[in-house]
């Protein structure tokens, strides 16, 4: 699975591995200083986030155009 993390206007692509050893709880200041983690996106500029994170847990997903037959014509 993959974590996406959003920190002061940049995206990274994590694996479940990279991230916890990037957060982990004995280290005074971990890999993204002193943080907290957002459960809610109240704003969407991350300027107010202040010293929080956001991680989302998912996959990139990609829309493929479908096509359908509307009508058929018969000459």
């Amino acid at each position: 699975m993959l974590y996406f993390i959003i920190s002061n206007s940049e995206i990274e692509q994590v694996s479940e591995e990279e991230l916890l050893n990037r957060i982990r709880p004995e280290d005074v200041a971990c890999y993204y200083g002193r943080v907290g983690f957002l459960e809610v996106i109240e704003e969407s500029d991350t300027n107010y986030w202040g010293d929080n994170i956001l991680i989302i847990k998912g996959e990139i997903v990609t829309p493929k155009p479908k096509k359908v037959v509307e009508t058929f014509e018969i000459d």
